[in-house]
């Protein structure tokens, strides 16, 4: 069975022309292009087909061209290939492209919250100041330690990626960093100065965090259509407030890249296809996880679309699929144990038995399957303490991916109407 992940990088992976293929074959590529611009107020083209390379590195330049071109890939497919990801996650700025392709955010709200953070992380500190550099081939520790031996009162660097079991990304003063980079190649480091003008990751941004606070605080959000895995935990979200609440503190929090990966793998990903510029976190997986197969979009196009047609001819998902998946990335309420134990953990375990069983059996769900899939997730729900409104939303997701439409208004509305008449009591 194939399970898709999809990746979105961050910055440092932009580039002069990026985009340009993808800008000519797909009309909704340039439909997206054309809203940044005028949200943007300027030519975000012009700027990467210009040929200044240290224009478009700038933060308030990288971000918001990094996204607009991820974003705008994954639309471009998306339109021609409904598939099913398993997963998202985004590197650092990724992350905003990941939760508005899982459409927790509208494309304008997220880029106008990408020009936010982007603005304030470039005037966290003065033009020359800080700076990233990633160290390859140690272990982190050895890295965190010198990290600490360099710093001092004034200045300081911190691991701010732990990107694999032999990549990590430094980030603070540059001058710092350059002391580091010279000290850890003398003990066998390759280092690589990243194309970036601001210390991302580190204290040095407190205060940036605090107005960023405010702009998503601001921003409208939506329940997750897909799961997303934070950066700073490596967990998925559950809702929205979990998303205002670790966004929040991302740009001061080392980015957990490692950790996300292989919580993917324990859920049975298998595949994993990166969605932007260049191919920096594809060949990061590699190296560390080079049993699963991992794409690029502008290395390895052919290999995606035969990855996603391949599950789509597998089959669409199964509504006890989605709705398993949906039990997990649902926010818990209730710290009852007992209620818990009853409630979430047993009924998901015989639905989970079910789902392995027919997928054991090659055979599709029945109808009594279905309602008992959707007997499970309301009790989770109900124990979860989650608001109905969110519930009928959660329902209607999975009968319209599952294009199982019909079958709502004869299981979901007679529970609601149920709970409604204990309410009343």
């Amino acid at each position: 069975m194939i399970k898709i992940a999809l990746l979105f990088p961050g910055q440092g992976s932009q580039y002069n022309l990026m985009g340009k293929a993808l800008l000519e074959s797909s009309p909704e590529a340039r439909d997206i292009f054309q809203r940044t611009n005028e949200i943007l107020g300027y030519d975000l083209l012009a700027i990467i087909n210009g040929g200044n390379l240290e224009q478009l590195t700038r933060t308030e330049h990288a971000q918001p061209a990094i996204f607009a071109y991820s974003y705008a890939i994954f639309q471009s497919i998306w339109k021609e290939k409904k598939f099913f990801p398993s997963f998202m996650a985004g590197h650092s700025l990724g992350e905003f492209t990941a939760l508005t392709c899982a459409d927790v955010f509208r494309y304008e709200d997220a880029l106008r919250l990408v020009m936010e953070r982007a603005t304030i992380m470039q005037q966290a500190t003065a033009d020359g100041f800080g700076g990233m550099a990633a160290i390859n081939g140690l272990h982190p520790l050895l890295v965190e330690e010198e990290c600490a031996r360099v710093s001092n009162g004034e200045d300081q660097i911190v691991v701010a990626n732990y990107n694999s079991s032999n990549q990590v990304v430094i980030s603070g003063a540059k001058s710092l960093i350059k002391v580091a980079m010279e000290n850890l190649a003398k003990i066998g480091a390759i280092t690589i100065p990243l194309q970036v003008s601001a210390p991302f990751h580190t204290p040095y941004l407190e205060f940036s965090n605090q107005m960023f606070q405010r702009a998503i605080a601001q921003t409208p959000m939506s329940a997750l259509k897909w799961p997303v895995i934070s950066n700073v935990d490596a967990k998925p979200y559950y809702h929205p407030a979990e998303i205002q609440e670790r966004l929040s503190v991302q740009m001061i929090s080392a980015v957990r890249w490692k950790e996300t990966i292989e919580y993917m793998l324990r859920q049975g990903v298998n595949t994993f296809i990166e969605l932007g510029p260049k191919s920096a976190l594809t060949n990061l997986l590699k190296r560390d996880f080079s049993h699963v197969r991992a794409y690029s979009y502008e290395e390895n196009y052919q290999e995606i679309t035969a990855a996603i047609d391949e599950q789509i001819a597998e089959k669409r998902p199964s509504v006890i699929s989605r709705s398993l998946a949906i039990a997990v990335c649902t926010r818990n309420q209730n710290w009852n144990e007992e209620e818990y134990q009853k409630g979430v953990i047993e009924p998901y375990r015989k639905i989970q038995a079910l789902g392995n069983k027919l997928e054991e059996e090659g055979r599709e769900e029945s109808i009594e399957e279905i309602r008992q899939a959707i007997e499970m997730l309301r009790s989770v729900f109900v124990t979860k303490k989650v608001p109905l409104e969110e519930q009928r939303e959660r329902f209607t997701q999975i009968f319209d991916e599952t294009k199982k439409r019909h079958l709502f208004d004869e299981f979901v509305p007679v529970m609601f109407a149920e709970k409604e008449a204990v309410n009343e009591k």
